[in-house]
């Protein structure tokens, strides 16, 4: 993989303000910015990347289900 200098002009795909930004460098790169932190990668590494991110979140979204329906069963006990 060739990288392309910082003086580079990118293509910007995606930002979040006060987040961060996902750039695509003409050589085929991409840049995952966040906060202070720059991390270059081959477009298959940030696909991988980015379905580990979705998979995180589907795990942290199953355990938000299971501690609210345990939190509604608790609730639920003490007013009946």
């Amino acid at each position: 993989m060739t990288l392309c200098d910082e003086e580079t002009e990118r293509q910007v795909l995606a930002t979040a303000a006060g987040l961060g930004n996902i750039t695509l460098c003409p050589c085929g790169t991409i840049s995952l910015n966040v906060g202070g932190v720059s991390v270059r990668m081959e477009l298959t590494a940030f696909a991988q990347t980015a379905e580990m991110c979705r998979t995180a979140i589907l795990a942290l979204e199953g355990q938000a289900r299971a501690l609210q329906a345990l939190g509604l069963k608790k609730q639920s006990l003490m007013t009946h």
